[in-house]
């Protein structure tokens, strides 16, 4: 296989990864805080929220091509709207925006961008921006779309809580499981 090929259809492989990584965690959330819906698209803990800070610190631009395609395939399941802009653009806003956090971070020069090394003040300052990020990009798309019920000033307090909480729940996780899994191979060397 050329190169240019190999390298193409790997980064498809990982967003087709991430797009279904992505639903399963949806899921996932749905299955453990259903009793904690604010509204529709609105949880006071929403796990995929770290989720979505994982994939695109792992994969980059495939990881966010992969929320894209999955937040797609959520809202076609679950947005009952006669448009199909608006789950166009509530996905871009999903995967991009995190994409585009972590881009303009990077060219702020922010060093340990890698969960692993991140220290826990660093991995809340993460969250905090990306979560806000999150909560405000959808709001703006609900409101400028005409969402009903969407009020931007209300509604996005509960969706930055949720991505927070989420989000610190999933990160933290996820770095306990990095540091446990550093910690036995560096354990099973000496």
């Amino acid at each position: 296989m050329m190169p240019g090929l190999r390298q193409l259809a790997e980064q498809a492989a990982l967003s087709l990864v991430s797009a279904v990584l992505f639903v399963s965690f949806f899921e996932i959330n749905n299955w453990l805080f259903a009793s904690l819906e604010y509204t529709q698209g609105i949880s006071w803990v929403f796990l995929p929220a770290g989720f979505r800070v994982i994939l695109v610190l792992a994969f980059g631009l495939p990881g966010a091509l992969g929320l894209v395609m999955g937040s797609w395939f959520i809202d076609s399941e679950t947005l009952l709207s006669s448009s199909w802009f608006f789950p166009f653009l509530n996905g871009v806003v999903s995967g991009l925006t995190p994409w585009l956090v972590m881009k303009y971070l990077n060219r702020l020069g922010l060093p340990g961008l890698q969960l692993q090394t991140m220290t826990a003040q660093g991995l809340l300052q993460l969250t905090l921006i990306f979560s806000a990020a999150s909560a405000f990009g959808h709001q703006l798309v609900w409101w400028l779309l005409e969402r009903p019920g969407a009020n931007i000033w209300v509604d996005v307090w509960p969706m930055f809580i949720g991505n927070v909480l989420g989000a610190l729940l999933m990160l933290y996780g996820m770095k306990w499981v990095l540091n446990a899994w550093q910690l036995g191979r560096s354990t099973h060397s000496d």
